[in-house]
């Protein structure tokens, strides 16, 4: 029987289910998957975010284990305080252990709280952050774009929303080896390292319905966000977008 998607009614619960499933092995199959590059194209966000010369608050959306957020730590003025949200329980216990092991690696100033909460309702007021990011996570949302909104809303005026996700490779040569890579290795990958190959196969199953690189800059300009860039990374595979709140 072929692989189908959830239905946008089943995602939510879908997604839970699968993320609370994968959690442990997590951090290992995206240093498989990706050859460890996806260490390199968060710090190329981070570094777009934060403003190194002054602390601030930072919200990482979607943080599952908490590797983003600890670089975001590491990377900020000292001082700072960083907020990781995510569903997953299961993530966020691991998330919680992370930090806990690597607490050396920050200044003693700057703090990490991990809540569970939902991306699409944030438990956070207004004008609350310097900035926001969300990785590898949107096109798990239900509704991407009440996702960006929610960022775009808890970030103070002059902060930046980033959102560093799958692009879809144009390069003529490599886009083919690309794909085929995608569909049908990492599930076997997600099969080895995880025993799930069906989680594995939703991964690059649901680059099919997530928007182009075009249209989430259209979708950042509808959240209300100015000089918003697009960068594309790894040959167009990953990208990243920076925006900033009026």
């Amino acid at each position: 029987m072929s692989f189908q998607l959830p239905t946008l009614e089943e995602k939510s619960a879908y997604v839970h289910d699968q993320f609370e499933r994968i959690a442990k092995g997590y951090d290992l199959s995206n240093d498989v998957i990706s050859l460890a590059m996806h260490r390199a194209w968060k710090m190329r966000a981070v570094g777009e975010l934060v403003d190194i010369g002054a602390p601030g608050r930072f919200l990482d959306v979607c943080c599952g284990t908490g590797d983003l957020s600890l670089l975001i730590a590491r990377m900020a003025a000292p001082g700072s305080l960083v907020t990781g949200l995510d569903f997953s329980q299961n993530m966020l216990d691991i998330a919680g252990e992370r930090n806990r092991r690597k607490a050396h690696k920050i200044n003693e100033k700057t703090r990490i709280d991990f809540i569970r909460g939902d991306a699409q309702n944030l438990p956070f007021e207004k004008d609350t952050f310097n900035g926001a990011i969300i990785s590898f996570g949107l096109r798990n949302l239900t509704d991407l774009q009440k996702g960006l909104n929610e960022m775009a809303r808890v970030v103070k005026s002059g902060g930046k929303v980033a959102n560093l996700d799958l692009g879809h490779c144009e390069v003529p040569v490599f886009a083919p080896i690309f794909s085929t890579y995608f569909g049908r290795v990492v599930p076997v990958i997600g099969g080895i390292l995880q025993n799930d190959r069906k989680a594995y196969t939703y991964l690059p199953e649901s680059l099919h319905t997530y928007p182009r690189p075009d249209r989430i800059t259209a979708m950042f300009e509808e959240a209300g966000l100015t000089n918003v860039r697009h960068i594309p990374l790894a040959l167009g595979t990953v990208a990243l977008h920076i925006g900033t709140k009026r």
